[in-house]
């Protein structure tokens, strides 16, 4: 068995897996096998170390990788892994709550609710109390909440007016999905940290069942993820790490890199270990990447390295305009199409999504396939938001958010007059919305009355005979005798709604197909109400980014959406300062910066084989032209790994002729002479485009300087010759 689980694994990798008892780290650069690693260690414990695998909790942070776990150690122990825990945080915390969620109040049967979910329960909550949603935004008011609820931010830091709103609308949130037994996405990881601090019992029998844990992508952790994580592991303290603080870059999500430090003083005795032979690219992209992010500081050192062969220098291209540079890239990717490159091991990335459409404008004029890869979650549609909340009320009558999304779709003839006659009815009498529809109150009349009798009678039925039939056949019920199929196959009004619908109805099919490889899993011992109930909490589990079915495409991402990922040819586009870094990055802290680095060094060891790097001089983006200095990120590339082409660069020197830094084009030969102005804040300026200005800041090599409307604060590198101090 040994020798299987070993027989592909590096020195260093083999000592990561072989540690069993105490704290590890180990630091896994870009492409070293890190999932190898993780899975290895998991067969290694099983067969080899006897632990049992219902003592064994592995997390990761996307569906997608947690799958991918669970199928390698599968292949590795042959054996089935049902008692192991390996999902998301997310997950684990769902499954955590389905036990323990009752300590707090709540019912077992509760429903998780989505950001959308979260939006339109505020939006409810500000109409109510008479907010104006225009000042208050729900969906803004929203992802306050979130960062409130997550400690990302207080009230406190709030302005006025917001500050008084929130005092007001963030308790009754949080009362209102306690009232109807729902937990939002922080919530997933809120509550379980709560029951493991303040119930000892819990946390006992918690850590006595998670003898070893293992955390993927340790880097990307937020402050709650590693609380949970240190609540369980600090008394056994067998907690294996794996993560790289040079791909820490989802500080906007509230990932924090210094988890990493705050792991190494709370477990000081842990075991480093250095993963840094490369198994995805080229070393000469890997030479490049490390001349890079070593500028970086405070970061535990190392040089990834590739045993694959040096391969082609990287290629710098600077046009003059970004229509030139979207070209540029057509006319590469036509050639290497050309030399046999698959469309799909090809990306073009960009630093934000408003960079893409010059790129899809030239693609699709020359009908190059391409796909722009977005987020879109199947189960945010409006139809499976619909069907799962029918389902959500079949196993819990009592879920009055359920009811709200679906009591008048189909339309049943019931407004928002009798609704709101339902919601008052409801709040007077302690009842919920569903029991108030056939009592003999005369609260409905007419059409109204009997379309709510009638649904209420639908769901019930439905209710009763959930044993008795598969949950196949319970979901065909539902669309027929609610009348949602029939809805979408009668809308055939204009040629849009109806290939709309068709759309909506295959979308309807393809969740027959979600139940059954979601079932499939489930101890078939178990009534159908459990599995539909588990079912539901895991699907809104899933947020994976929606996957074209164009096999053989270009893809378009940002650099973020790249993250885990890897193609033969990469593309890194826009490379200007202000674009990437970013402006907010250029104005702010150091640690911007940082961060900043990070995202171009993700997107550079995304490639296994060629890396193109492109920019221009004038740019028209946001309904104006801009005029970027190049990228500070280009400059700290060492130059033996880099060519440059293009109209913007002296000479172009073919790659067979290029042997040393002596004979490579500098990339002084296009940039502006630099002279020291000695400016400082208050001095009147005259700008060559913005006019007269004042500077207001100076910070190293930048300076903000305050024109008048319409151009405002601009910041710009302090030296360059667009304009002039007054004396």
């Amino acid at each position: 068995m040994e020798k299987s689980i070993f027989k592909n694994l590096n020195k260093e990798q083999e000592k990561a897996v072989k540690i069993v008892e105490g704290p590890v780290m180990a630091v896994a650069g870009a492409g070293s096998g890190k999932t190898s690693v993780l899975t290895n260690r998991i067969a290694y414990l099983i067969k080899e170390a006897g632990i049992s695998p219902s003592n064994i909790l592995a997390l990761t942070f996307t569906n997608k990788a947690a799958t991918e776990m669970k199928e390698r150690v599968y292949k590795l122990i042959d054996l089935p892994i049902n008692n192991i825990w390996i999902s998301t945080f997310h997950s684990m915390g769902a499954n955590f709550l389905r036990s323990e969620i009752d300590n707090l109040g709540y019912e077992k049967n509760f429903q998780i609710i989505d950001d959308q979910d979260s939006t339109n329960i505020i939006k409810n909550l500000l109409k109510k109390h008479n907010f104006d949603l225009k000042q208050f935004s729900p969906n803004i008011t929203s992802k306050l909440i979130g960062l409130i609820k997550a400690k990302l931010k207080s009230i406190n830091q709030v302005e006025e007016p917001i500050k008084g709103m929130l005092e007001q609308i963030y308790p009754m949130y949080n009362k209102y999905l306690k009232a109807n037994n729902l937990v939002d996405f922080e919530d997933l990881l809120i509550l379980p940290l709560k029951i493991l601090k303040d119930f000892s019992g819990v946390l006992k029998r918690y850590q006595e069942k998670f003898q070893y844990i293992l955390v993927d992508e340790f880097q990307d952790t937020n402050n709650l993820q590693y609380q949970i994580v240190y609540e369980l592991a600090k008394k056994h303290r067998n907690i294996f790490i794996v993560g790289d603080e040079d791909q820490s870059i989802y500080a906007f999500r509230g990932s924090n890199i210094y988890n990493i430090k705050k792991f190494t003083k709370d477990f000081p005795e842990h075991i480093k270990i250095i993963l840094n032979q490369n198994y995805r690219s080229k070393d000469t992209i890997l030479k490049a990447a490390n001349s890079v992010i070593k500028n970086n500081k405070n970061r535990i050192p190392k040089d990834l390295f590739s045993q694959l062969g040096s391969g082609e220098n990287i290629v710098y291209y600077r046009a003059n305009t970004d229509e030139e540079e979207a070209y540029y890239v057509f006319e590469q990717i036509r050639k290497l199409r050309r030399n046999n490159v698959n469309l799909a091991d090809i990306v073009v990335l960009y630093r934000n999504n408003a960079m893409s459409r010059r790129f899809e404008d030239v693609f699709l004029k020359y009908n190059l396939p391409h796909k722009v890869v977005g987020n879109l979650s199947f189960y945010k549609r409006k139809e499976i938001k619909d069907i799962i909340a029918y389902l959500h009320l079949i196993i819990n009558t009592g879920d009055d958010y359920s009811f709200s999304r679906v009591y008048n779709i189909p339309k049943r003839g019931v407004g928002k007059v009798s609704f709101q006659k339902i919601q008052s009815y409801a709040e007077e009498n302690n009842l919920k919305l569903f029991d108030c529809l056939d009592l003999e109150n005369g609260l409905l009349t007419g059409k109204a009355d009997s379309e709510m009798r009638a649904f209420k009678k639908m769901i019930l039925e439905l209710k009763s005979e959930l044993e008795k039939h598969t949950l196949l056949e319970i979901y065909d019920m539902l669309l027929d005798k609610s009348g949602y199929r029939e809805m979408l196959e009668k809308d055939d009004s204009t040629h849009d709604k109806t290939f709309q619908s068709e759309r909506r109805l295959d979308n309807l099919n393809e969740f027959k197909t979600i139940i059954l490889e979601q079932i499939s899993d489930y101890n078939p011992n178990i009534s159908n109400y459990d599995k539909l109930s588990t079912l539901l909490n895991d699907l809104v589990l899933h947020l994976e980014a929606e996957e074209t079915k164009e096999d053989e495409a270009v893809s378009l991402m940002t650099i973020h959406s790249a993250k885990g990922l890897e193609f033969k040819v990469v593309f890194v586009t826009g490379l200007e300062q202000t674009i990437f870094p970013s402006i907010r990055a250029s104005e702010d802290s150091v640690n911007n910066i940082d961060e900043e680095r990070r995202l171009f060094y993700v997107a550079l060891t995304r490639a296994k084989d060629l890396v193109f790097l492109t920019n221009c001089k004038a740019r028209f983006m946001y309904g104006r032209y801009m005029d970027n200095l190049e990228s500070q990120f280009l400059e700290e590339i060492d130059l033996k790994y880099i060519d440059k082409r293009g109209p913007n660069h002296a000479r172009d020197i073919p790659k067979e002729r290029i042997r040393s830094s002596k004979e490579r084009p500098q990339f002084n030969d296009y940039s502006y002479e630099k002279s020291d102005k000695n400016i400082k804040v208050s001095d009147k300026v005259n700008h060559k485009v913005f006019g007269k200005g004042v500077v207001v800041e100076v910070k190293g090599d930048l300076v903000k300087i305050a024109f008048s409307v319409p151009h405002g604060i601009k910041t710009l590198v302090k030296d360059h010759p667009s304009f002039e101090v007054e004396r």
